[in-house]
């Protein structure tokens, strides 16, 4: 290396160790993200209450499930379900599920400041939303103006209730199916922000006011109470902790997109690509003779191929190509398993079970999902990859 070359390294150098005292010298902010999972330990996260829950049910068992309802493979006897998040709205399929599930006698705990779409209407259930903005410099969100709520129970009601910050307890249930419901707890307005729905054999406990249930309010001595009194409807069963369902939950696809998400990989990816940047620009000059290129020849069939690839993925459909997986599923079935397709009742699902040597159970819910994604006009990225995975399941599984 050349002494001239040396000035350029000591001043990155220089420039890496200015910037990462000021990173350490400077406070780092509060992260009010509202993520209510039960990994993260900022505000808004529920990694306190999650690691609370086996001193809270010390005889039931604590599991977390991480797939949608209808992928779930978690089997208990009796089930408590906690859905914790922001908003919470299931589609028609998903409310179905959930339905049988607590009709059969499941309890569904549900706190969110929005609950909508198809499960809110199986419910008759309407809620006013609260959209709370929070400063994102602030420290602290004691110095807000309080609400207090409270439960309608003597035995865990408290006098005067749990004063919480007034933005964050503004949700509330506006209309409900009285035959049915209890109410279990209101604020300071009367307005009613828990409620029990009975259905079948379990029942709903649905809540307004997620952010009472995160690590902000359970460090706290006085309030952090209020969260296990409410918790105290659930049944002896063991508890399923929601993870799938949040607004928190982590989706990298891509590495550079990890990198980005974390401050301080963040940092270090933008010194390192500032640092080749100057290393470029100030050695940029020419040191020999310039070396001709010499392209190598060009397979043009693969460049065609490619194209014709391309083509097809940037202008058809998600929809298209979940069609023609399904047309060659059922082919697979009819050439391999010698079964026809052309009615796809219970008999033959359990005929292609018994010949694929796969569970009926299994069979039941690919062709249930294959004809929910058949019936939408349009399907996402996600929908796609998830059905595909479960075919190609099917083909690894299969016997013959």
């Amino acid at each position: 290396m050349k002494k001239s070359e040396h000035k350029y390294i000591y001043a990155l150098i220089l420039i890496t160790i200015v910037v990462a005292t000021i990173k350490i010298i400077q406070p780092k902010p509060i992260n009010w993200t509202e993520s209510y999972s039960a990994t993260d330990k900022i505000p808004f996260g529920s990694y306190i209450l999650y690691d609370l829950l086996p001193e809270a049910f010390p005889n039931q068992e604590i599991l977390t499930n991480n797939d949608p309802i209808f992928e779930s493979e978690i089997e208990t006897n009796t089930s408590n379900w906690i859905f914790i998040n922001a908003d919470f709205a299931l589609d028609e399929f998903e409310t179905e599920i959930l339905n049988n599930k607590v009709g059969m006698g499941d309890v569904a705990f549900i706190s969110a400041r929005q609950i909508s779409g198809a499960f809110a209407d199986s419910l008759n259930l309407t809620i006013t939303n609260s959209f709370p903005f929070i400063d994102p410099q602030a420290t602290s969100l004691d110095s807000l103006i309080s609400n207090s709520v409270n439960f309608t129970n003597k035995n865990i009601r408290k006098v005067g209730g749990w004063n919480f910050a007034r933005t964050l307890t503004e949700s509330y249930i506006t209309s409900f199916d009285t035959s049915r419901t209890t109410i279990l707890g209101y604020n300071a307005k009367n307005q009613v922000n828990y409620i029990k729905i009975d259905s079948g054999d379990g029942y709903y406990l649905i809540h307004t006011n997620s952010f009472l249930f995160t690590n902000y309010y359970l460090r706290d001595t006085e309030r952090y109470d209020y969260t296990f009194k409410a918790l105290s409807y659930l049944n002896g069963g063991a508890i399923l902790w929601d993870e799938y369902y949040k607004a928190g939950r982590l989706s990298f696809s891509s590495p550079l997109q990890f990198v980005i998400s974390n401050p301080n990989l963040k940092w270090a990816w933008f010194i390192g690509l500032f640092g080749m940047i100057a290393y470029l620009i100030f050695n940029g000059r020419r040191i020999q003779r310039i070396i001709p290129i010499i392209k190598p020849p060009i397979n043009s069939s693969i460049d065609f191929a490619q194209t014709i690839a391309n083509l097809y993925l940037n202008n058809g459909t998600h929809k298209d190509i979940l069609e023609k997986r399904v047309i060659f599923l059922f082919e697979y079935i009819r050439t391999n398993l010698h079964i026809q397709t052309d009615e796809l009742s219970d008999a033959i699902l359990a005929n292609i079970a018994s010949r694929s040597g796969i569970e009926v159970e299994e069979i039941n819910q690919l062709f249930m999902l294959i004809e929910l994604l058949r019936s939408k006009e349009e399907i996402s990225e996600k929908e796609l990859k998830r059905i595909t995975e479960r075919i190609d399941r099917f083909y690894k599984k299969s016997q013959r």
